[in-house]
């Protein structure tokens, strides 16, 4: 569970830190000028086209490291605990990895392709569900995109609800997903931006 906000552990520092004046909030909308830049950097790097139909995916040019895993299990129900587990459980991924690749005091940016970008603060939560709407785009793509972008591009997350498909690229995020996903997605589609025979 999430510890108080006016006092959080710093691991490894071996003493409690007080964050006295923090806000609390997980989702930070930005600017809706500092959002268009960070837009516009994103879906020009990555070449992003939003599309529902396969002719149009990926939705971005793939970049080298990548792992782009199928969701289609767990949006058609067949993951053990059908859609709600599945869903909870890859969003616990897409949480874990994101922390992994961040320090404790860091935000990140989520864009949302049609709504203001926010910056993303993954340390204020421990589980998917203290995340305000994980499950409608938040963590898990269930009628929106989820992007997750690092700082400097170094690592970022790509969930497609169309495709039905989640893609991890960058070496730190590559390797975080890796580690935690012990079976919990089995099928991969491509890597490095090339189908998987």
């Amino acid at each position: 569970m999430r510890q108080d906000p006016a006092s959080r552990h710093v691991p490894g520092a071996g003493w409690w830190l007080t964050l006295r004046g923090v806000d609390d909030e997980v989702w930070v909308e930005l600017d809706w000028d500092a959002g268009k830049v960070l837009w516009a950097g994103f879906a020009d790097r990555y070449q992003f086209r939003a599309s529902i139909s396969p002719g149009g995916w990926p939705a971005i040019v793939e970049p080298t490291p990548s792992v782009v895993w199928d969701l289609r299990p767990v949006f058609e129900g067949d993951y053990p605990g059908g859609f709600t587990a599945g869903s909870r459980e890859v969003a616990g991924l897409v949480l874990g990895t994101v922390q992994d690749c961040t320090e404790w005091w860091e935000s990140i940016v989520f864009h949302d392709w049609v709504h203001p970008s926010c910056l993303f603060r993954p340390h204020k939560v421990d589980e998917p569900e203290e995340v305000p709407g994980w499950d409608v785009g938040g963590l898990f793509p269930n009628g929106d995109y989820t992007i997750f972008v690092g700082r400097d591009y170094a690592f970022g997350i790509l969930g497609h609800p169309w495709e039905r498909s989640l893609c991890v690229f960058g070496q730190t995020a590559v390797a975080a997903f890796a580690t935690r996903n012990q079976g919990i997605l089995t099928t991969v589609l491509r890597r490095d931006g090339r189908r998987v025979q």
